[in-house]
Parts: C-alpha cells; sequence; structure tokens
C-alpha cells in the first residue's frame, strides 16, 4: 500500500479507536445480482454485521442482494454528510491538519478543499468555518445510494424506492 508521509495507516487508526477487524465472510456467490469481487466485500460485510457500505461504486452492488442482509451501500460524501456529527467533524479536520505540514493548512482551507470531493458534506458543515467551497472537477456519480436501510435512522424500509438520497420517508 503507498501512502503520502505522515499518513496514518489503518492499523493506527484501528489502534486508537481500539476497532478489531471483522470476520471473513462465506457464501459470497449467492450475491449474484452484485460484481465479482464485491461479492466477497459484501459477504465479508455481512458477517461483520455491518449495516453500510461506504463506497464510490454504489452501483457495482445488486439491490436485492444488500436487501437480503440488510446493508445499505452508500457514496462517501452522502454517508459522511448524513452521519459525521459536527464534532466528529472538527476531529477529523484537526487530526488532518496537524500533520499538514508542506504546506502547512488551516483548518478553514482543509474545509473548503473538502468540498472538491465531497460537497455534501462541506455543505452539511457549511457555517463551522467562514469559507468558500473550493469547485470540484468530478460530477457525483449518478448512483450515490442502493439498499434498504435508512442512513440517518438505520431502518430497514419496506420499499427501497421510497428512500431518496439515503433517507426513508420518515426522516426526510
Amino acid at each position: 500500500m503507498h501512502m503520502r508521509p505522515r499518513a496514518l495507516p489503518p492499523s493506527s487508526v484501528r489502534e486508537r479507536f481500539d476497532v478489531l477487524l471483522g470476520p471473513t465472510g462465506t457464501g459470497a456467490e449467492r450475491f449474484g445480482g452484485t460484481k465479482g469481487a464485491d461479492r466477497q466485500i459484501l459477504a465479508d460485510a455481512a458477517a461483520g454485521g455491518a449495516r453500510f457500505l461506504v463506497t464510490e461504486d454504489v452501483d457495482d452492488y445488486g439491490l436485492d442482494d444488500l436487501a437480503s442482509v440488510g446493508i445499505s451501500a452508500a457514496n462517501p460524501d452522502l454517508f459522511l454528510a448524513a452521519r459525521l456529527t459536527r464534532d466528529a467533524y472538527s476531529t477529523v479536520i484537526d487530526l488532518f491538519v496537524e500533520r499538514q505540514l508542506n504546506p502547512p493548512t488551516t483548518p478553514a482551507q482543509f474545509h473548503a478543499a473538502i468540498a472538491r470531493d465531497h460537497p455534501r458534506l462541506f455543505a452539511a458543515h457549511a457555517d463551522l468555518y467562514e469559507v468558500e467551497p473550493e469547485q470540484g472537477i468530478h460530477g457525483e456519480p449518478e448512483v450515490i445510494f442502493r439498499g434498504a436501510r435508512c442512513l440517518r435512522c438505520e431502518q430497514i424500509i419496506a420499499d427501497p424506492a421510497t428512500i431518496i438520497d439515503g433517507r426513508g420517508p420518515e426522516c426526510r
């Protein structure tokens, strides 16, 4: 794995927050509506009791496959905007900024830069810093959410078609 200088390896993050690796899932072949290697990822997530898969490739996962194990797949920007609290967001920005040496970055500058790849996350916390968002060069993927579990309340929604931007009818 290639990492930038001063980047925290995943193992350090797991140690810092006392997070264990989950079990390896079995029966990946049952996920026929999901693409190739993503079947094992879904099996692992199900074995670990995950409620959400956070992925840039939401459309690689079959709706029926996700619903069968009670997991929803969400684009990182959508997931973070819906789930990351203000305190957690500030903590994350502070962690990144303290490691930015060349060039040094202020929390406000880092927040503005987040908008390039995560415009929903920036918007969710736009009032935290008085700064304009940096413009991204990539558009949002066509599919940003798939599944039957609401991002807000985590409940399974009987009709997944009623989930809009990851939120069921009661949470919109």
